[in-house]
């Protein structure tokens, strides 16, 4: 007699997150069209006003330019090297397409919703373009999200693994903090943001990446 197959927990708990998230991005954009997430925004711009120094200002001005475009297109360009060194065609490639795919999407989304970047307060460096949802914190978390797939796919040893996610978690978080810290995004972009981001990699990894064959 063959053994039931039992129920994929696992699947389900996935795509629960993926509802929440959505929920929680939708509630934001809600929020912000009908002007109800000020008070939000400004509770947090108050707490992180608090701890503000030119010296941690320095060190997030470098923090968000390691996220931004060219630093992330460095990091990649890195990351894909290694990868093509160790033979690694599919993880190459769909670190790549997880990137492409994450772009298209937040910059879709920034000309759909049209926010405005914060214009009062202390800015403290320049940014162009709309705010909605946070580009640097969707494109981050979509990356090391996926890079942390790839690690518990690939590392074995359990110490190493746990560290190496933990650090890879706390990257899109910090530079998300970043962009809140300058005052170049409103708190609401980056957690809508990361809500994106994660959502991004847990698809691409459960509907894309399994069927890229090389």
């Amino acid at each position: 007699m063959e053994k039931q197959k039992g129920i994929n927990y696992k699947k389900y708990i996935k795509f629960g997150i993926v509802i929440i998230l959505i929920a929680i991005f939708s509630s934001l954009w809600i929020a912000v069209e009908n002007g109800n997430i000020h008070g939000f925004d400004e509770k947090i711009y108050d707490a992180i006003s608090s701890v503000k120094s030119p010296m941690l200002t320095n060190i997030l001005v470098i923090i968000t330019e390691i996220g931004g475009f060219f630093g992330l297109l460095f990091i990649l360009l890195v990351t894909v090297i290694i990868l093509l060194y160790k033979g690694r065609k599919k993880e190459t490639l769909g670190i790549m397409l997880n990137l492409a795919i994450s772009t298209y999407v937040y910059i879709f989304l920034k000309q759909v919703f049209q926010r405005t970047r914060p214009i009062t307060g202390d800015i403290l460096i320049d940014e162009t373009g709309f705010s909605f949802p946070s580009g640097h914190s969707t494109n981050n978390m979509a990356f090391y999200g996926f890079a942390i797939y790839l690690v518990c796919l690939n590392v074995k040893n359990h110490r190493l693994r746990n560290f190496l996610c933990v650090i890879l978690a706390l990257i899109p978080i910090v530079i998300g903090i970043s962009r809140i810290y300058l005052r170049v995004h409103y708190p609401s972009d980056v957690i809508a943001g990361f809500s994106l981001g994660i959502v991004l990699v847990i698809l691409f990894t459960s509907f894309i990446y399994p069927r890229i064959k090389l």
